[in-house]
């Protein structure tokens, strides 16, 4: 179960680098000051989802397309298909529109997890990032790692493919984050950082359990 403190600690542990932090800020600030759809806000919002899904990177491997901001470079990588067509539907206008309305308070939470369930077949990691780039000071990113250290807190098992699985797990998570802000006084990202950092090590460990497990089992096979 992660102490607060473990919580503050982690932070300072979070890889920037991996996932950067200037360029999450800077595409947020940029849909929060958006007035309306249009290329510029779909071209922001499909940005930030590349960040989300881990394919911004700073070195020039492989990528699609290259980004200056300030005096950095980023260069984005091929997505897999779903998650393209995924990124494409919640660029279309009238998703833009929703998550204005819901960002300035004239659309109902509900209201906007009913559009997002649309950008996904089974996955709610990708439309509650989509929920989180419109209100990211009340709605948490959500991915494996982090659900994996709030499962921790509840005292469950960790397992390597361990996911949530709709859409009750991500308002559950959502007060759990509130009331780690409350607690700690730390913002909401910063927050989001610290359980990645600790799911992430969760995960690792789940992992090498597993593969422990599955050694012992070989063994005893042989006798």
């Amino acid at each position: 179960m992660p102490a607060l403190s473990e919580i503050r600690e982690s932070v300072n542990s979070y890889d920037s680098d991996r996932h950067s932090e200037k360029f999450y800020d800077f595409y947020i600030k940029r849909i929060g000051m958006a007035v309306e759809p249009g290329e510029q806000l779909a071209t922001d919002v499909r940005h930030l989802f590349y960040w989300f899904l881990g394919k911004v990177r700073k070195t020039p491997a492989s990528f699609i397309e290259s980004i200056g901001i300030g005096n950095e470079t980023y260069y984005i990588s091929e997505a897999a298909p779903s998650n393209k067509a995924a990124i494409e539907e919640a660029s279309k206008n009238e998703n833009l529109w929703a998550g204005l309305a819901f960002r300035n308070g004239n659309l109902p939470v509900d209201n906007l997890i009913n559009r997002a369930k649309s950008l996904t077949k089974k996955s709610i990691v990708i439309p509650a990032f989509f929920i989180h780039i419109f209100r990211p000071d009340e709605y948490p990113i959500l991915n494996n790692k982090v659900w994996a250290a709030y499962r921790d807190e509840l005292g469950k098992s960790i397992y390597v493919n361990t996911k949530p699985g709709n859409w009750d797990n991500y308002l559950e998570y959502v007060s759990y984050c509130s009331y780690l802000k409350r607690k700690t006084g730390l913002s909401l990202r910063e927050i989001d950082k610290g359980l990645w950092v600790i799911g992430e090590k969760l995960m690792e460990e789940s992992k090498n359990r597993e593969e422990d497990e599955k050694k012992e089992t070989k063994q005893v096979g042989l006798f």
